[in-house]
């Protein structure tokens, strides 16, 4: 990026001189699930040498260097981690954030395990909307894919508690996979459908070599519009930025566009 005073007013361009208006930020590196495409337990396993946490910034400093962000154009902030809901007081960052001048948004991406205990005081704090991780609905698969023994129930009620707290609109990435999840793409629309979320799907993505990706495994997002249009017609609405909640795994990025449709008999997007 760059910094150019001439002729943007000392806002933040790139390269191609583009303003730079979205920031993400990531509060941690520890997460409290190990799903296969991000962090599988046999890399991120007991031994695994997480950021000492005396190294994290705090959220004086985070403030800090976020408010000068904002006085370089960025107008738009989201935390993710890792899981960022496992910074203890959380909602004293987004309180610390929300009265900066010119910030117009700012939103979370979580798995939404820890959601139900901290959903209303993040929303009074000034939290404008979240984006939770979600790649199954039966508890089987859910396992799986988030090597857990939790049950899929406990994102679930992350969801639900984020819609009750005024956190929208609520969206909801989910990673497909070949042979793993993708029986579910159905079912998830369904339900999306039926709960008034936004619903993303990620194709799995190659990250180095921590997650196995192989090609067999992805599923084409031309597969997965056939798949849904054949239940429920869907038309495009436009574009938005694919890294707006994206997750490691998945598509990311500024310069990148997913695809926007919405189902034709008004069921939402």
């Amino acid at each position: 990026m760059e910094i150019n005073d001439t002729t943007t007013g000392g806002k933040l361009i790139d390269r191609l001189g583009r303003p730079i208006e979205d920031l993400r930020v990531s509060l941690t590196d520890r997460c409290n699930l190990r799903c296969t495409y991000c962090m599988p337990r046999e890399m991120f396993g007991p031994d695994h040498a997480f950021l000492p946490r005396h190294e994290l910034l705090s959220f004086e400093e985070l403030s800090r260097v976020l408010a000068a962000f904002v006085d370089l154009g960025v107008t738009k902030l989201r935390l993710t981690g890792g899981e960022p809901l496992l910074r203890k007081d959380l909602p004293d960052l987004i309180a610390l954030l929300s009265p900066l001048e010119g910030l117009q948004d700012i939103a979370l991406t979580t798995n939404g395990i820890l959601l139900p205990r901290v959903a209303d005081q993040l929303a009074a704090a000034g939290l404008d909307r979240v984006t939770i991780s979600l790649d199954a609905l039966d508890d089987e698969t859910f396992r799986k894919t988030a090597d857990t023994p939790l049950s899929v129930d406990a994102v679930l009620a992350g969801v639900d508690a984020a819609l009750a707290a005024g956190l929208q609109p609520v969206k909801i990435n989910s990673v497909m996979q070949r042979g793993v999840n993708d029986h579910q793409i159905e079912d998830l629309a369904g339900w999306a459908r039926d709960t008034g979320v936004a619903l993303r799907f990620i194709e799995f993505m190659d990250v180095g070599t921590t997650n196995g990706w192989i090609r067999e495994r992805v599923v084409p997002a031309a597969e997965i519009h056939e798949r849904i249009n054949a239940r429920w017609p869907i038309e495009p609405v436009g574009t938005a930025a694919a890294g707006d909640g994206g997750e490691p795994g998945g598509s990311a990025g500024r310069s990148e566009v997913a695809e926007r449709y919405r189902y034709l008999d008004g069921g939402g997007e």
